[in-house]
């Protein structure tokens, strides 16, 4: 594919490693404006560290991450990670906190008045599927695995990020409420427009979200393809993952992407 133009979140040569033993040796990307970009790859492969070096938990060892064109170690921490939406796949809500609090954690932090947090939190649910009427004012616990992961999505949204990073979003939710919020979300990224970047190690959940799908294997980055260019594509790790998921019961054209969402 011909690469981004606007690139939002830029790797440049990224080097980190812990206690000697290296998790990213070079690795070179970008993330254009508006897209969905999926990590796509098995558990370890370093999907999570890049999130983390995206939002600036993690520094380099070397070369340099950029975010909106300057460098994440150049960024005020606080302001980088309000910056940027950060959804887990357990959520990390406070569980002593209602629905209203979590979501509205990050706008308060801003200092909104709480005439615009109540407004932006109500439009927040909303977005993630949520009816604010019979879900503010409820706890974690009072709710399902995937009403807790909208509540996640929503927090997310309300401090209106331009970038959502996100971890197995979905992967800790049953398959039928998985595919209900794999659209849902395809309908608020259409309604929202937000550069995103999804990991996951799920093939047919990056196939359905992806604008691109970019294969880790080992720290490394095997390539980044379009769905359509993915399936097509003759590179041997590729061609692994195509064909375990095939005998895992197929993957067709159907619900693929063929245009930007």
């Amino acid at each position: 594919m011909t690469p981004p133009i606007d690139a939002v979140v830029e790797l440049r040569h990224v080097f980190f490693g812990v206690d000697g033993r290296e998790i990213i040796p070079d690795l070179s990307l970008e993330v254009c404006r508006g897209e969905t970009f999926v990590l796509l790859g098995r558990s370890g492969c370093g999907k999570t560290t890049l999130l983390k070096l995206m939002n600036g938990l993690l520094r380099p060892g070397h070369g340099e991450v950029k975010v909106e064109g300057t460098s994440t170690l150049a960024w005020d921490p606080i302001q980088l990670r309000r910056h940027i939406g950060y959804v887990i796949q357990e959520t990390g809500l406070f569980p002593h906190f209602t629905v209203e609090r979590n979501v509205g954690l990050i706008p308060r932090l801003k200092s909104w008045s709480e005439e615009r947090v109540k407004a932006r939190v109500e439009e927040a649910l909303i977005q993630a599927g949520l009816d604010p009427d019979q879900f503010l004012e409820l706890y974690p616990r009072q709710l399902s695995g995937g009403q807790r992961q909208r509540v996640g999505v929503a927090r997310a949204l309300a401090g209106d990020p331009p970038i959502l990073l996100m971890d197995e979003p979905f992967g800790a939710l049953d398959s039928i409420t998985r595919v209900e919020i794999q659209r849902e979300f395809l309908r608020l990224q259409r309604q929202v427009r937000k550069t995103i970047v999804l990991v996951t190690h799920n093939l047919r959940e990056a196939l359905i979200l992806a604008t691109r799908v970019a294969l880790m294997d080992s720290g490394r980055l095997a390539g980044v393809y379009s769905p359509q260019e993915f399936l097509a594509s003759s590179d041997p790790t590729v061609r692994q993952y195509v064909n375990a998921f095939q005998m895992d019961g197929g993957i067709s054209g159907e619900g693929v992407s063929h245009e930007p969402h």
